[in-house]
């Protein structure tokens, strides 16, 4: 039996139900009315479950929102299973251009990045539920390709991020510039010589 205003959906279990519909509820929310004012009683009703089940597995309204977000987003920003590392990078990254170009992801992203400007909640959300997980995967393909000899020895995996990342941010946020698939690979074709390893000739002068 389900509590009384909660979701009941078959096959899933009740908790899940509740989830989930807190967590569509709030992206819709925060797609259609924006977060200025945006409460949890809001997505409480929305959802149809109580600020208490909400309160049950999210400390605040800031954390609610971001793993909807991230939630909503998450499978089209992982980086692709085969293939080599630069080619994999250069498709994540498409990715991530194509969906910084998507009204309804950029729109609400665009908010919450602003809002945790002024929101020490919001800005450690935003942190550690979204930007952890996704540098996290990034440095780990870095990581893996250096080890590999795909990418030059010497590089800094948390600048190549910085630099990568850094330039969508940039231009999502600050100069409003396009941002799309082409902007990705131009971004790429750049940044790729610094990727690829030395000469075999060059790095045995400089360890000779």
């Amino acid at each position: 039996m389900t509590t009384p205003g909660e979701p009941a959906t078959p096959g899933r279990p009740r908790s899940e139900r509740a989830r989930q519909a807190v967590l569509t509820a709030a992206r819709e929310l925060l797609t259609d009315k924006g977060l200025p004012g945006l409460t949890v009683d809001d997505i409480a009703r929305s959802a149809g479950v109580s600020k208490n089940t909400i309160y049950r597995w999210w400390p605040n309204k800031a954390a609610v929102l971001m793993d909807a977000f991230a939630e909503a987003t998450s499978l089209k920003l992982e980086f692709p299973a085969d293939g080599n590392a630069l080619t994999n990078l250069r498709t994540q990254v498409r990715q991530v251009a194509t969906l910084m170009n998507a009204p309804r992801a950029r729109r609400p992203f665009v908010a919450l990045v602003a809002a945790s400007q002024h929101d020490p909640e919001l800005a450690t959300a935003l942190r550690e539920r979204f930007i952890a997980t996704r540098r996290a995967g990034a440095h780990a393909l870095i990581s893996k390709a250096i080890e590999a000899g795909e990418f030059r020895q010497r590089l800094d995996a948390d600048i190549i991020i910085d630099m990568i990342y850094g330039a969508l941010y940039y231009r999502l946020l600050v100069s409003g510039a396009p941002i799309n698939a082409d902007y990705a690979d131009q971004l790429l074709d750049n940044i790729e010589p610094a990727l690829r390893p030395e000469p075999e000739a060059t790095r045995k002068i400089e360890t000779a």
